[in-house]
């Protein structure tokens, strides 16, 4: 039974006769499977939680298990987030800057709701690069980019960056958990 249809097909003229019907089955079921695939996709889409929900998340952070005197990095909200746990040097130098001589004056009190743990946005403030952790004249952060000097405290100290890294609104759970974004 093959051999006569293999025969057939391949002594007719195929332009004449019409496709095989497993040609079309195929093709078509193809065609359903694929469209069934993005409707469902849609319906998912639209039925979750949107965009903004997943944007405005929470993250809840073990500060035990960042080491004295480093710098860990989250993403949080599509950026990079920075949890410092300050040495008491870099926090007595932050302490004791003048605040007056500053571009964009805040004192490590507004900034340090605790004091061990700086935690800000790792984006700069001049043009949106990632600074670079443990580097730069303080010590703190710098944008190798146009070359902005961030201190211990996030603070702008040199370069064209405006302001200083941004602080975002966080919360203190315990002395070892805090959780950042959330919403009242």
């Amino acid at each position: 039974m093959i051999h006569k249809i293999i025969s057939h097909y391949l002594l007719t003229d195929l332009t004449t006769t019409q496709l095989p019907p497993y040609l079309m089955i195929g093709a078509s079921s193809g065609v359903v499977l694929y469209l069934a695939k993005y409707t469902l996709y849609g319906v998912a889409l639209l039925l979750g939680p949107g965009r903004d929900k997943y944007a405005a998340a929470a993250i809840e952070v073990d500060l035990t298990t960042i080491p004295e005197g480093k710098n860990a990095v989250f993403t949080w909200r599509g950026k990079p987030l920075f949890i410092r746990h300050r040495t008491q040097e870099e926090i007595a130098k932050a302490q004791s800057a003048d605040v007056s001589a500053l571009r964009d004056p805040q004192s490590d009190a507004e900034r340090c709701q605790n004091e061990k743990y700086l935690i800000c946005l790792g984006v700069c403030t001049h043009l949106g690069c990632v600074p670079i952790a443990h580097a730069g004249d303080w010590k703190g952060y710098y944008c190798p980019c146009h070359g902005s000097h961030y201190d211990t405290c996030a603070r702008i100290m040199k370069g064209p960056a405006p302001l200083n890294l941004e602080v975002p609104k966080h919360e203190y759970l315990d002395e070892g958990t805090v959780i950042i974004g959330k919403e009242d």
